[in-house]
C-alpha cells in the first residue's frame, strides 16, 4: 500500500510540474535558477535519455506502457516483500508512467531541469524517479537478491 502511495505521489508531482511548465513557459525559455546550480529551461524531448530514438514516440510509448504493465503483473504474481525492491519498482513505475503520459498526450516528453555544474541533458521529475529507482534496483540485485545465481 505504501509503495502505491509513493508511486502516486511521484506521478502527481511529475504531472503537476509538467502542467505548470507547459501552461506558463515557452519552449526553450529559461524561467528560474536554484543557486546557479540548476536552471529551469523548458524543452520538448522527442526521444529517450540523451534524445536517443528521437522521433520514435510510438516505440518509446509502447516500451513505457509495457514496462508499467510488467511491473503491475510482477507485483500481483510475485508479491515482493523486500523494501528496496518495492521502492525501486514504485519509483521506476511512476517515472515510466509519467513520461508515457507525456508521449501519448503531447508527442514528446516535457523536460525542464537543467544542470549548470555539468553538461548533462535536461530532465524532469519522472527521469529522477526512474534513475533513483534503477540505482536502488542495482543495489538490491547486487547485495540483497536471495534468488541470484
Amino acid at each position: 500500500m505504501i509503495y502505491g502511495l509513493i508511486a502516486a505521489m511521484l506521478f502527481a508531482a511529475d504531472r503537476l510540474t509538467k502542467y505548470f511548465i507547459v501552461k506558463n513557459v515557452g519552449t526553450g525559455e529559461t524561467f528560474g535558477s536554484v543557486f546557479g546550480i540548476f536552471d529551469f529551461t523548458y524543452v520538448q524531448n522527442q526521444g529517450a535519455a540523451w534524445s536517443m530514438l528521437s522521433g520514435k514516440i510510438g516505440i518509446l510509448s509502447l516500451i513505457s506502457v509495457i514496462f508499467c504493465i510488467g511491473v503491475i503483473v510482477y507485483w500481483i504474481l510475485k508479491k515482493p516483500q523486500n523494501r528496496l525492491l518495492c521502492t525501486a519498482l514504485a519509483l521506476m513505475f511512476s517515472g515510466a508512467l509519467g513520461n508515457a503520459v507525456d508521449r501519448l498526450m503531447y508527442g514528446y516528453v516535457v523536460d525542464f531541469i537543467e544542470t549548470k555544474f555539468i553538461n548533462f541533458p535536461i530532465f524532469n521529475v519522472a527521469d529522477i524517479a526512474i534513475t533513483v529507482g534503477a540505482g536502488i534496483l542495482m543495489v538490491y540485485i547486487l547485495f540483497f537478491d536471495k534468488d541470484k545465481q
